[in-house]
């Protein structure tokens, strides 16, 4: 795949591609010594001729311009078709949709979490384009800032009928459910058989090092989420739950694929993905405590290569809206 420059349009979901020769052979050094298991979320072919791998950090998250029925259908088959509830929802973020929207109200803890978890992803996402909102496309400059009106119409309390709040509080929780599992996955990563394959061979053990610190610290959090509610009545019916919640993560992907916004599209996979690796890892508890210390026999619980590049990521995207919510309270403040 030869290198492509960044289009030089005013589209600004256009992507920035890399595919140097360097990170060709890194990239194909990662698929040699990728673990598979089963899957949250629907892959992408990467032997495909149509497949392009992506730079992220040439590629932030932020305002693309992207929004009206279009996005608003996206989000709407998410929550219709995968979010167990009992009633209708539509347009969930919309100011306007309130009487409409339904929670998960008389609904089991495992299938009112799930939708706590989308709405959260959903609350998180639209944080992020408020705080990196393009606020000047002139000939000269383009600046991206904070978009306090937008933040607004999205989470104020009175401008959504009470709905903003509930939207933040399932952001927190994911960002709770998110740092649990990186706490649990530390047993996986710790052990001497693993290794990251950066690409350079002399800095894949730094890198390492400073994974295990990073998820150190997010062991040594308290504990404000115990997994162990979920999934814990009748094994039968436990199981059918799990596995209505990974089918729900595979089509929430697929619904991704159909959203026309490049960035918007990458973005949105790579944290449903990441959330998608999450639960997997919180599901797999026994199995990530049998895990052998070296090589040898293959392990029962894998993780592939795009599972935990979505995984840090995700929780990089929801770290950074919990920050950007700080900054928003003090723009607010300001504001009064």
């Amino acid at each position: 795949m030869s290198t492509t420059k960044q289009d030089e349009t005013n589209d600004h979901s256009a992507l920035v591609f890399f595919p140097s020769d360097e990170t060709r052979e890194a990239l194909l050094d990662w698929s040699k010594h990728d673990d598979e298991a089963e899957h949250f979320c629907v892959s992408d072919d990467e032997e495909s001729p149509d497949s392009q791998h992506v730079d992220l950090l040439l590629n932030p998250e932020r305002f693309t311009g992207y929004r009206g029925p279009e996005a608003w259908k996206i989000w709407n088959s998410i929550y219709e078709e995968n979010c167990f509830k009992p009633l209708t929802v539509k347009r969930p973020l919309a100011p306007d949709s309130f009487r409409s929207s339904s929670g998960p109200e008389g609904q089991c803890v495992e299938k009112r979490a799930f939708y706590r978890l989308i709405s959260g992803l959903h609350a998180s996402i639209n944080t992020h384009l408020s705080a990196r909102y393009l606020l000047d496309d002139s000939w000269f400059q383009r600046r991206w800032g904070h978009n306090v009106t937008e933040f607004r119409q999205r989470f104020d309390s009175e401008l959504t009928a009470g709905e903003g709040p509930k939207r933040l509080r399932n952001l927190y929780f994911l960002y709770l459910i998110e740092l649990r599992a990186l706490a649990k996955a530390l047993p996986f990563f710790q052990r001497p058989s693993f290794r990251l394959y950066t690409g350079r061979a002399e800095e894949d053990q730094r890198h390492k090092e400073l994974l295990l610190q990073v998820l150190q610290m997010a062991r040594s959090f308290p504990l404000h989420f115990d997994e162990t509610s979920l999934f814990a009545g009748d094994e039968k019916e436990a199981a059918k739950l799990k596995e209505d919640v990974r089918l729900a993560f595979l089509n929430i992907s697929r619904i991704m694929d159909c959203v026309g916004c490049f960035k918007c599209r990458l973005w949105g996979k790579l944290q449903t993905q990441g959330l998608g690796t999450a639960l997997k890892i919180l599901f797999s508890e026994r199995q990530i405590e049998a895990l052998p210390a070296s090589g040898g026999r293959r392990p029962s619980f894998q993780l592939s290569r795009r599972e935990i590049v979505s995984l840090l990521n995700a929780f990089g995207r929801i770290s950074t809206s919990v920050r950007e919510l700080k900054n928003f309270r003090s723009l607010l403040a300001e504001e009064r």
